[in-house]
């Protein structure tokens, strides 16, 4: 397996993009490769038995009605020669050239469909002799599709349906006419029959289901057990909504790192697109409380990866959960260091759209304590690029702390940033969102319509500058804000608490405490 070390770019973000460029393209091609490669062996089965299929089929139907042309060349024989040659064509076609990974997937749709579709027709036509073997020829000839060639279990599942429905046309048609023309089925048998062999095609249909599911999660598996590329996995460090860190060491460096590896169950082409911009938008970010993005890379059967610093603490929302509301010197420190990593985002045209207590870690960083780095740019907005990815209109990011434009679906901006900053400072300061509701739509409806109730109501020693910053922040028009990350740390500046919490205080509070003996990235 190959990667694209970012690292060996330099700090030039031309050099990263372009890097980052270099590492798509071999992706896609150790894909497709892969990819290609299943479709080969599924061809050529299909091939094969097709083939097998005609041969033992025409000699039963020569020894039962006699040798003649019409016992190879009947009706459903040429309809059988027909799917045999088209299935031909193919295979020499997967084995001779490449072919792009939407391509690859129509032909994973097309092999489907070719096949059972002409053993359907084909059992339309002489229904009598294949009664009862159908249903098990086509639950076995899904399973089989699913476990040779790599797919979502919900894209399985999708593409099995309409082979399913086709088959119980097909039987629906013959009414109560069926099966052995001597001995016409009386109604009241039909039906259950019907629902019978629905049954199996349903039940194969989620086994097939099953298989892909549990292909992919054996996928993620073994790539856990070996090394990512210069990387071998340690452990666990937690999930997210696009997927699983793990802790990993590098082979040569031997530096402590985190792995993010995408969930294969949401893989489809927006995800990916969003998370492979994720990884760019982060790379070209080099500020000290921006996480540091070391490498990108995947596997050979199309699992995405990045490896970024492994950052020793917890993020805010552990760190208030398990200790409490923050002295207002230390919020004012935690707030400043976050505004450093958004101007230097929103300089590039970056809008994180997702600051929460959950993706503002609280780190160690060279004998340093309360270190805040800004993590996670999975919802990242680049102000510059199509908004293909993320439209207009679309509700993204987190109720507690999402900016009242973004709730009603407007364009997200700088300032939308700085709501949501603020809305963490509420948090450190009082233990409590904003709006203390309990439901997401509660949280989206107060933002939008309510005045948020000063800190220094629920907390008496909230200092009354610190009281105002944070409340300016909170104000539902972007232009009633702060005008950049870089004036809400000046006015946090000013702030009479501010430099009050120093070094010394850090180390105490990180030594008692013992909140960094948990790495998590």
């Amino acid at each position: 397996m190959s990667t694209q070390d970012i690292g060996s770019t330099g700090s030039s973000g031309q050099h990263t993009r372009i890097g980052l460029v270099l590492a798509d393209s071999q992706r896609e091609s150790e894909t497709q490769t892969f990819l290609q490669g299943r479709l080969v062996l599924f061809y050529g089965v299909l091939l094969s038995l097709a083939a097998f299929l005609y041969v033992a089929s025409s000699i039963i139907t020569a020894i039962a009605n006699g040798w003649g042309v019409r016992s190879f060349l009947g009706i459903d024989k040429l309809i059988h020669i027909a799917s045999m040659a088209i299935t031909g064509v193919v295979y020499v076609l997967l084995r001779r050239r490449s072919f792009g990974e939407r391509s690859l997937r129509a032909l994973d749709l097309l092999g489907i469909y070719l096949f059972a579709g002409t053993a359907i027709i084909i059992y339309a036509l002489i229904y009598e002799m294949a009664v009862h073997s159908m249903p098990a020829f086509l639950s076995i000839f899904l399973i089989a599709r699913a476990i040779v060639v790599p797919s979502p279990g919900r894209t399985t599942f999708l593409m099995s349906v309409p082979v399913v429905l086709a088959f119980m046309a097909v039987q629906l048609s013959y009414g109560v006419a069926y099966a052995d023309t001597n001995i016409p089925m009386e109604a009241s048998h039909f039906a259950p029959y019907v629902l019978w062999n629905q049954l199996v095609l349903w039940t194969a249909t989620c086994v097939a289901a099953l298989a892909s599911s549990m292909q992919m999660r054996l996928r993620v598996q073994a790539n856990k057990a070996r090394k990512l590329g210069q990387y071998k996995i340690e452990r666990t460090l937690g999930a997210g909504a696009m997927g699983e860190v793990f802790e990993a060491t590098h082979a040569m460096l031997r530096r402590p790192t985190a792995i993010k590896l995408l969930r294969p169950d949401i893989t489809g082409v927006e995800t990916i697109q969003r998370f492979e911009r994720e990884v760019r938008e982060t790379s070209v970010l080099s500020h000290p409380n921006t996480v540091r993005i070391y490498d990108f890379g995947h596997t050979p059967d199309g699992l995405f990866y990045y490896a970024m610093e492994l950052l020793d603490g917890r993020d805010l929302a552990d760190c208030v959960k398990a200790h409490g509301p923050m002295p207002p010197a230390r919020v004012i420190h935690i707030l400043s260091q976050a505004c450093g990593a958004l101007k230097e985002a929103h300089d590039h045209g970056l809008v994180h759209r997702d600051i929460k207590p959950g993706n503002l870690m609280l780190v160690r960083r060279a004998g340093e304590h309360d270190v805040v780095k800004v993590v996670d740019f999975g919802l990242v907005k680049d102000l510059g690029a199509d908004s293909s990815l993320t439209q207009v209109g679309t509700v993204c990011g987190t109720p507690e702390t999402m900016a009242p434009e973004i709730v009603m679906g407007r364009e997200a901006s700088a300032s939308s940033d700085l709501y949501s900053l603020g809305a963490v400072g509420y948090f450190l300061l009082t233990g409590v969102p904003v709006f203390d509701v309990d439901a997401p739509m509660q949280f989206l409806t107060s933002h939008m319509n309510e005045e948020p109730t000063a800190p220094s109501s629920r907390r008496a020693d909230v200092p009354a500058d610190l009281d105002a910053v944070i409340l300016r922040c909170l104000r539902k028009e972007p232009e009633d804000r702060f005008a950049g990350a870089g004036d809400l740390r000046a006015a946090l500046a000013r702030c009479k608490d501010a430099r009050l919490w120093t070094e010394t205080h850090a180390r105490r509070w990180w030594n008692e405490t013992k909140f960094g003996d948990a790495p998590r990235p």
